[in-house]
């Protein structure tokens, strides 16, 4: 079971009505989204962050390794997003010159990066509070509620269930490889990370047989009753 999984499983508001959690992650989805105040960013990263921490109770290592990753990914476009790119020296605080462009930054590049950030920030930390504190199959429940097709729950279902199957399966070859020293040198690496593709997708379609089996003895009709 993924960490993040298993906490949506066990932190204290597990129990907590999960169309409250949902109506609350997606208001601070919705603040964070049409306004353009950082003050407002940061009182919700903040108000959502204690509450994750401090009234779910989520071990605040795994928070931090939650946001660690999108963190990475607005920091380059972030950097990205201060560089500004004229033929003119106008209206640059920092610059240099190549071949008669001027490439820098602008203090309109810097607040607006900024401004984005934050937004980005605050959008992440609000639907992490939902994931972290709903259960899977609760989120199922209030999808029912919402009348979405059965389809595109039963799609959902069915992702959920072969993300994990994906991982263990990774897990077991990789490790496997590992202890027949398949990654102790970049040549050995690349063949075995070809290798491990290669049995990835063979085990993958076994597995869907055997699932598609499983069904069918079950009476499978298309839905799954929650």
């Amino acid at each position: 079971m993924l960490e993040i999984d298993k906490c949506a499983y066990t932190n204290s508001l597990r129990k907590f009505n999960p169309m409250y959690k949902l109506m609350i992650s997606f208001i601070a989805l919705i603040v964070s989204i049409i306004t353009n105040n950082i003050n407002l960013h940061l009182i919700i990263m903040i108000i959502i962050s204690i509450m994750i921490i401090f009234w779910a109770k989520v071990d605040i290592k795994l928070y931090i390794r939650c946001l660690k990753i999108p963190i990475y990914f607005l920091f380059i476009g972030t950097i990205l997003n201060l560089i500004s790119i004229s033929f003119e020296n106008t209206g640059f605080l920092l610059n240099i010159k190549i071949f008669g462009i001027y490439i820098g930054t602008t203090e309109f590049s810097i607040d607006n990066s900024i401004h984005i950030l934050l937004r980005a920030l605050s959008c992440i930390i609000s639907i992490y509070f939902l994931i972290l504190t709903t259960p899977f199959n609760q989120l199922i429940i209030i999808l029912k509620k919402m009348y979405i097709p059965d389809v595109l729950i039963e799609l959902m279902i069915l992702t959920y269930r072969f993300i994990f199957l994906f991982l263990e399966e990774i897990k077991d070859i990789y490790k496997s490889q590992q202890l027949k020293f398949g990654y102790n040198n970049l040549k050995n690496s690349y063949n075995s990370t070809s290798l491990l593709i290669k049995v990835l997708f063979f085990r993958m379609m076994k597995k869907y047989e055997e699932m598609s089996v499983t069904l069918d003895i079950k009476l499978y009709d298309g839905k799954f009753h929650i």
